[in-house]
């Protein structure tokens, strides 16, 4: 079966409506079957939330702007300016290759 959540719900919809008028009892097998598949379906779920939430995170981050310097408080400190990071791709985080 795909990985899609809304496969996954349709599949389960399907298999419980055909006992919408004749009525079904559930073996305490079919029971543990039945959690375990939305057991499955909760975590499919949490990932697309996830993602969701990671997309929306990385957004917000692309779409602020540095702060404009700001004249210094006193003599002895030097105010930065923010730079831009390029953004990193798959699989390259920047950093040296020591565990």
């Amino acid at each position: 079966m795909s990985e899609f959540l809304s496969d996954h719900l349709k599949a389960t919809r399907d298999v419980l409506k055909g006992h919408a008028h004749g009525g079904k009892t559930f073996s305490a097998d079919e029971i543990v079957g039945l959690v375990e598949h939305l057991d499955e379906l909760a975590r499919l779920a949490i990932a697309m939330e996830n993602d969701l939430s990671r997309y929306r995170w990385n957004d917000l981050a692309r779409r602020e702007r540095p702060v404009e310097p700001q004249a210094a408080p006193a003599d002895n400190v030097i105010m930065f300016t923010c730079v831009r990071r390029e953004r990193l791709g798959p699989g390259n985080t920047g950093g040296g290759g020591a565990a």
